[in-house]
């Protein structure tokens, strides 16, 4: 019996590709607060490059149609897309106008009809992450500074099924190997040349747009410094005398979101909003000096490159310990090497596409074998995935996604936390890193959508609105004089994924 037809055929994603105008989307959709993305590398990174404007221009929607036409398709016989997005308002108040508007681009074809669906948000991830979507919209912000990180997520062959895109192509699974790998700049520079051109021929992923990323808060709250790997440090928050709390009292600071948490096992979550309950909760190996993209010594200094740079030895700093008062020692890493292995979570390939073995030499010293040359290994070391685990809370043969409490060896403990309702932190006394925290407690907040978000930071119930705020709400939030609204310089990116496996079920 032969193979079924891929359900996304390259040329059918090269038509796609070609009928959108990434400039009028902006423009009709965003009022030109976003800046359109000819590549999944944001423009200013090293190796940036704009392959989908060298390809498709702007926009061809001649070329669309002729695709379209040599499969098949027509105004009589069209595709029949089924595009998923997340919940209106999830991202923002524009979400409903971006989706319409790429659904009328996409029309504009005259050989694809296109059926708009939705899904509550923590439904719609496990949707994709299932393989249960045919093609959806999404967003993407970096987990460590450097062009590996927008590319083999989405395009190799061992990342992308974590990202729900399950693409496979060996030759540009071995290109991104082989870039990523590379200490000379110059070889970089040329593989991600060519790794962008074929990225734009293949298309994995279609980029879309890169969106601010905005917070606003009280005026009187000191300390909101956000640096581009959207570290948010919250040991660092303070209010100045004077300034009115949510709370009633600046020993507490609210903060409100609309991102629930899906998982608080280190192991396993991979979402942005996790990660940062994590990162306060936790330290990593190494860790961001707050508000920048600057490596400092995390739990560890930082490390030692070993073997010409294919193993690095970290040494843990003495005293630390979990906020239970359990010593951290380095036989915690080799308990979560051991999970990221056997467990597969949802982060687990960014620790084992690049960890050959680790190894605990004694109390304080481990050491993590790579498969190959990674220079930007350290900064990978600084992701959540590298925060030390309570063996206890998080055993070996099972992730624990949402523990009673979250007892790290970070600034903060978790103490509560009802999922898509409220999550509070709490000082951790036993916290042996610098800069202790200095607001004892940290109540987190979570809203159905941005409009009630800023409505509640107007009505003085949050101190801080952040993650997410659209480009009108920002606006509106603006023209309060209590109120401070920032633009965050980091990349967050939207694109559109194609399911490379899927299959229709009628």
């Amino acid at each position: 019996m032969s193979a079924p037809a891929a359900f996304w055929p390259r040329p059918l994603r090269q038509a796609v590709a070609a009928a959108l105008d990434r400039e009028a989307l902006v423009d009709k959709a965003l009022a030109g607060s976003a800046a359109p993305a000819y590549h999944m590398v944001p423009t200013g990174y090293p190796f940036a490059t704009e392959p989908f404007r060298q390809r498709y221009g702007c926009r061809n929607l001649e070329q669309a149609r002729r695709l379209l036409a040599e499969l098949g398709y027509s105004s009589q016989a069209p595709f029949q897309l089924d595009l998923w997005h997340p919940p209106i308002g999830h991202y923002g108040s524009d979400d409903g106008a971006v989706w319409q508007a790429l659904k009328e681009q996409i029309e504009e074809t005259g050989a694809i009809a296109v059926r708009l669906h939705s899904r509550p948000w923590v439904e719609y991830v496990d949707s994709f992450l299932a393989g249960e979507l045919p093609a959806f919209l999404i967003g993407w912000s970096p987990d460590f500074v450097d062009p590996e990180n927008w590319l083999s997520p989405f395009a190799a062959s061992t990342q992308s099924p974590d990202q729900g895109v399950n693409f496979h192509h060996a030759e540009l699974t071995a290109l991104l190997a082989e870039a990523a790998a590379s200490a000379e700049p110059a070889r970089r520079a040329e593989l991600y040349l060519q790794i962008g051109q074929l990225y734009a021929e293949e298309v994995p992923t279609l980029p879309l747009y890169w969106e601010p990323a905005l917070i606003a808060f009280r005026k009187g709250v000191k300390g909101v410094a956000i640096g581009a790997p959207f570290e948010f440090n919250y040991h660092v928050l303070s209010f100045e005398p004077g300034t009115p709390a949510a709370a009633g009292n600046q020993r507490t600071l609210v903060l409100g979101k609309t991102f629930p948490v899906q998982s608080l096992d280190a192991n396993d979550a991979h979402a942005r909003s996790d990660w940062e309950i994590l990162k306060n909760c936790g330290e990593s190996l190494v860790s961001y000096r707050p508000g920048t993209s600057e490596l400092i010594p995390g739990v560890a200094d930082l490390p030692e490159a070993l073997d010409g740079g294919k193993s690095y030895l970290f040494e843990l700093k003495e005293g630390l310990r979990f906020a239970d008062g359990t010593p951290l020692v380095a036989e915690n890493y080799v308990h979560a090497w051991r999970r990221h292995n056997r467990l597969r979570g949802q982060v687990s390939s960014l620790v084992r596409i690049y960890v050959e073995d680790v190894e605990a030499l004694d109390d304080r010293r481990v050491v993590y074998r790579l498969k190959d040359r990674f220079g930007f290994f350290p900064a990978v070391a600084a992701t959540p995935a590298f925060i030390p685990i309570h063996p206890e809370v998080f055993p070996a043969d099972q992730i624990n996604r949402f523990p009673e409490r979250l007892d790290g060896v970070g600034r903060y403990r978790m103490v509560s936390h009802q999922p898509g309702d409220t999550l509070v932190l709490e000082r951790n006394e036993l916290c042996g890193l610098p800069d202790p925290a200095r607001i004892d407690r940290v109540v987190i907040r979570y809203f159905p959508s941005s409009q009630a978000l800023a409505q509640a930071l107007v009505a003085g119930q949050v101190d801080i609105a952040w993650r997410k705020l659209g480009a009108r709400e920002a606006q509106d939030l603006a023209a309060h004089e209590e109120l401070e609204v920032v633009r965050v310089n980091t990349p967050l990116l939207r694109y559109l994924v194609f399911n490379h496996t899927f299959e229709r079920r009628e």
